[in-house]
């Protein structure tokens, strides 16, 4: 991850370390919170939105998931044929150049969009948790709490791994559940940092990882694509 990149995104678990520890429930309450922006380095600059053109890489289907407040919502409904930015993470997530990056990524985006009233009101926001044994709608509330959103960003989850396994299937984020020799799961995820933008016909038109995401190269992506919107017949 670029130095300097990144939230302090610290979740104060009692997670079991030693080989064969159980790993408990987490309750939201047992979980604290600091947040602190930190700048952003990249080794590139992107270019100006409307100089370049995104293609077509995927389309994604609807899906029914549980937002923060435990309301089963569906994805088509909260995009309203409105732009996404689509990150995956789960809260207990303490690699730097994973979860708390995309989360660092998704809150600069969320001020950078409240700073530009007319871009605002044509994207959504929406981290999705792939951990929702532990990530609870109620622990989702606590984070957006913690985040404070200044834009219109969803906290969601999934009832269960099941109801959560098409998404992630259908966004091509793999997820797996690390675990010890004998089998039980060490309360760790093998995941690869994805982070989707979505134009308003559920149509992937960028998928950023680690190296290649900034904020400024998402806001410039998403303009283009506003752009690109304006200027059809």
């Amino acid at each position: 991850m670029p130095r300097g990149a990144g939230l302090a995104l610290c979740a104060v678990l009692a997670l079991g370390t030693a080989k064969g520890a159980e790993h408990a429930r987490v309750d939201p309450a047992d979980a604290a919170y600091t947040y602190t922006a930190a700048p952003f380095t990249v080794d590139f600059v992107p270019p100006a939105p409307g100089t370049y053109t995104l293609p077509v890489i995927d389309r994604v289907a609807d899906h029914r998931l549980l937002d923060s407040s435990g309301d089963s919502v569906q994805l088509a409904a909260l995009k309203r044929d409105r732009l996404a930015v689509v990150a995956f993470v789960y809260t207990t997530c303490s690699e730097a150049a994973g979860c708390p990056l995309a989360e660092a990524i998704m809150q600069r985006l969320d001020r950078q969009l409240a700073a530009d009233p007319a871009l605002s009101g044509r994207v959504r926001l929406l981290t999705v948790s792939f951990d929702p044994e532990r990530d609870t709608p109620a622990r989702m509330r606590m984070v957006r709490e913690g985040f404070t959103p200044k834009t219109d960003w969803a906290f969601l989850t999934a009832a269960d791994e099941a109801a959560l396994r098409p998404v992630l299937d259908d966004f091509g984020q793999p997820v797996a559940k690390l675990r010890y020799e004998n089998g039980e799961w060490t309360g760790l995820f093998r995941h690869v940092l994805k982070v989707f933008l979505l134009d308003e016909h559920d149509q992937v038109r960028n998928i950023y990882s680690t190296g290649m995401i900034s904020p400024d190269l998402v806001m410039n992506d998403l303009r283009t694509l506003a752009m690109e919107r304006d200027a059809t017949p």
